[in-house]
């Protein structure tokens, strides 16, 4: 059952149940790769790079990524990057590797209309391979609507049902609902970034990040 479903405030996109790995030695050495297993997770940042994004809005979208990509890594998870329009400008597959994410995020390109399905599609392929173990998370930042409702409603609700996390961030209400409809958080409202905020809330995605 979905978040949604059952009714649950989730204030943040991390996992906040961790259990011991069992592997204790300092430094870690050998054992790193099945702690990072154990707690961390997997998460594709999907920005929207349409024409609708030129300039101010792009820029600070890039910001947010940036900063989101460094907290997400900190706790452990694999960062990916999907660059999206009407289809897919460019992707960067999950990796533990800031650097690469960074470079990845230096120079994108805006350009045509806005439809989520293709980004949807493509998080889906490298995330279901992954296996429930970790935690599975799409991340979307947006200023339009869906494109083709059905279909990504549709694909939300495969993902969901498989343990696959999905948050949205819309650039005004209207985008924010229309995204928030694939959405399974289950916040009073949508997560909602003004022209000034857009770098911020993205970024704020990654808010739960810290281990308590």
């Amino acid at each position: 059952m979905s978040d949604r479903a059952k009714g649950v405030t989730v204030n943040s996109w991390i996992r906040r149940e961790f259990r011991s790995a069992g592997l204790t030695q300092y430094p870690v050495g050998p054992y790193l790769g099945a702690i990072q297993q154990q707690f961390g997770g997997v998460v594709l940042l999907c920005i929207d790079v349409s024409g609708s994004m030129c300039g101010a809005p792009l820029t600070s979208a890039v910001r947010g990524a940036r900063q989101f990509a460094k907290e997400a890594i900190d706790a452990y998870y694999e960062v990916g990057v999907i660059l999206w329009h009407h289809s897919i400008a460019a992707t960067i597959e999950p990796t533990r590797d800031l650097p690469s994410v960074l470079r990845f995020l230096d120079a994108p390109v805006d350009s045509g209309g806005t439809d989520i399905n293709d980004a949807l599609d493509a998080a889906h392929d490298l995330l279901r391979p992954r296996g429930t173990r970790l935690d599975r998370v799409v991340a979307i930042f947006g200023d339009g609507d869906l494109g083709d409702r059905s279909r990504a409603v549709a694909k939300a609700a495969v993902m969901r049902a498989e343990d696959i996390r999905i948050i949205t961030v819309g650039l005004g209400d209207a985008a924010a609902h229309a995204l928030d409809e694939i959405s399974t958080e289950s916040n009073e409202r949508p997560r909602t970034a003004t022209p000034s905020t857009i770098d911020t809330e993205i970024a704020g995605v990654a808010s739960g990040l810290r281990r308590r």
